[in-house]
């Protein structure tokens, strides 16, 4: 079995949702597909998504991202974010999609549910930046039980994080019950909607919008993606490509993203990447553009002039 992954798919595009048709029905059919999150806001479109991933690979694990939990009108008297959370299990159970953890073939695949928080961005802001609640549709398009807050605390990634009780404690449990006896470790592929850690990201300077740190991380998610110790975490939501290693961990983000961004972060027609091979070794780290930019440039966040690319 080999291991892939794709992350914001946003098949509401029909482009979008034409890549996800023309993908081979016959390439992958041993093979699990990691979806790190953002298929769709349209509960119809995410299942056509995942029906069509389904039909192509044999396992496929997904995790929510922010557009799932947007609530249009007309549905707020339906259910609220978590409420469509609870629908898009039904669907990954209806389909046979992997929204827990599983072993499978001796591979351990492990979606982290997360949430952001702002104090997760520990770098200087830049001045006369546009407040993050004004450029996140977030902050408007979900809505939460009155006792998470409105988004801007800690809450939603405590309550997300809090979900991972008790899949995750056994996965380290089972990981270290089959490391006993200097047995060897059994491969962990882990992944989130979010990031983990600042360094996924460039500095404030490089954004068009220099606060989107404040929406993108959770200091949460990074303290499971410590203690879990994977081979691999993937990674999406920022739609920058990426592919480095930080402590021993292989970090990758490989979005689809937006038709008219694609020129910009990857070809058209890419296709998902290979993280492991039918062996379990690991693929060969990709030429993606930031994390190749940072192998050359030092990462600074304290210079605060913003890039010529910059408006």
């Amino acid at each position: 079995m080999r291991v892939w992954a794709v992350s914001d798919l946003h098949t509401d595009y029909p482009d979008n949702l034409k890549w996800c048709e023309d993908l081979s029905i016959k390439d992958y059919q041993e093979d699990a597909l990691i979806v790190a999150g953002d298929v769709s806001d349209d509960l119809s479109i995410l299942e056509q998504t995942l029906s069509l991933l389904c039909k192509r690979w044999s396992h496929v694990f997904y995790t929510f991202g922010n557009h799932e939990l947007w609530v249009r009108r007309g549905q707020q008297n339906l259910f609220d974010s978590l409420g469509k959370w609870q629908k898009i299990q039904e669907i990954c159970s209806s389909l046979g999609v992997h929204w827990q953890p599983a072993c499978i073939e001796g591979i351990w695949i492990v979606p982290i549910l997360s949430w952001y928080h702002a104090s997760w961005d520990q770098e200087p802001d830049l001045p006369n930046t546009l407040p993050i609640h004004k450029v996140m549709m977030d902050f408007h398009a979900c809505h939460w039980p009155s006792h998470l807050g409105d988004g801007t605390g800690t809450e939603l990634a405590k309550y997300f994080d809090q979900m991972n009780e008790p899949a995750l404690t056994d996965v380290e449990a089972a990981l270290a019950e089959a490391s006993r006896g200097g047995s060897v470790r059994p491969p962990v592929v882990s992944f989130s909607h979010y990031l983990p850690f600042q360094e996924l990201l460039p500095e404030k300077r490089m954004l068009n919008f220099a606060n989107l740190a404040k929406a993108v991380g959770s200091n949460y998610l990074g303290e499971r993606v410590q203690r879990l110790k994977p081979a691999a975490h993937i990674f999406g939501h920022t739609h920058f490509t990426w592919d480095t290693e930080l402590n021993g961990t292989r970090y990758v983000q490989w979005p689809l993203g937006y038709p008219r961004r694609r020129s910009i972060h990857g070809p058209d027609g890419r296709q998902p990447l290979l993280i492991l091979d039918a062996n379990a070794h690991m693929s060969p780290q990709q030429d993606a553009y930031w994390s190749k930019h940072y192998q050359h440039c030092i990462r600074d966040p304290t210079n605060l002039q913003p890039a010529p690319w910059v408006s």
